[in-house]
């Protein structure tokens, strides 16, 4: 064996031993999750993007099999539906609820976690309560407030019930205890006020949190169903969930394909929205969970 052999073989021999099988096992595992969770998404792509009429469950296809048919039908549903104007009221519902969300959401850590006050202690365990409570339970004294105000069939009456989020306060109350507090004393000996201190140190370093609570806001608001159909039910602000409701429906008598064109287009913008910002969701969580 030559010199240069024998210097290789202790190389060669370390990377054969990282490869472990515990670690093969792993990435199996990994890869039978995404095709799990990916092969449903693909499924639906190839149905829409197939020649009309072509069976659905006879002979599954694995790949788009015609791309003009299945324009063919996004053009023919925002011609012939409300979609567009569903997707402008499910844009403009998501944002308002997104900016509401943020700003509560912030102000109150901001004060949770940085600050003591009569009553904090008491006012935070019945937010932590609040997350126990089933939907279903506070969905209908909801609904009769938002009625008693005259909210029904309205933007403000979707969004506002929805600005008070306490999985949202303690996801940021959890960031915001990390902060450095001798940040904040310099900024107050400089004279900084207390919303200031909000302002231009609190919310700057908690970028990476208030990202990762926009982006898991949106998620929640555009799956919305049960409430924009109880307090909205005028088709002048159906959202993109009531819009595919109609579609999915037993009596909308539309074909498959049809139909599962309605449901891509409903899920494009959250798939779209979390391909883009999966890092930070990643961080944002990391970061509220591991600091401190």
């Amino acid at each position: 064996m030559t010199i240069d052999a024998i210097a290789e073989a202790p190389a060669t021999r370390s990377i054969a031993l990282t490869i472990s099988p515990w670690a093969v096992l792993k990435w199996v595992v990994a890869i039978c999750v995404a095709i799990v969770a990916v092969f449903p998404i693909w499924w639906m792509i190839n149905v829409v993007f197939s020649e009309p009429g072509t069976p659905v469950s006879l002979n599954p296809r694995l790949y788009p099999t015609s791309f003009s048919a299945g324009f063919g039908k996004i053009m023919m549903i925002m011609r012939e539906t409300d979609y567009l104007k569903a997707y402008y009221v499910s844009i403009t519902y998501s944002l308002l609820t997104i900016v509401g969300v943020l700003l509560i959401g912030s102000m109150a850590a901001f004060e949770f976690a940085l600050f003591n006050f009569p009553g904090k202690r008491l006012m935070f365990a019945v937010v932590m309560l609040s997350l126990m409570v089933p939907t279903a339970v506070t969905i209908i004294p909801t609904y009769l407030l938002t009625a008693e105000i005259g909210w029904l069939n309205t933007m403000q009456g979707l969004v506002v019930p929805g600005l008070a989020s306490a999985f949202g306060l303690f996801m940021l109350i959890q960031f915001m205890k990390t902060l450095p507090k001798e940040m904040l004393e310099a900024a107050r000996l400089d004279g900084a006020s207390h919303f200031q201190l909000y302002r231009y140190i609190a919310l700057p370093l908690s970028k990476n949190a208030l990202v990762t609570l926009a982006i898991l806001t949106f998620m929640k608001t555009w799956g919305n169903f049960i409430w924009p159909l109880i307090v909205a039910p005028n088709p002048e602000l159906y959202t993109v969930g009531q819009v595919v409701g109609l579609f999915n429906s037993p009596y909308s008598h539309q074909t498959v394909d049809v139909v599962m064109t309605a449901n891509l287009l409903a899920a494009l913008p959250p798939l779209v929205f979390f391909l883009i910002f999966q890092r930070k969701i990643v961080e944002g969580i990391a970061m509220s969970g591991t600091k401190g």
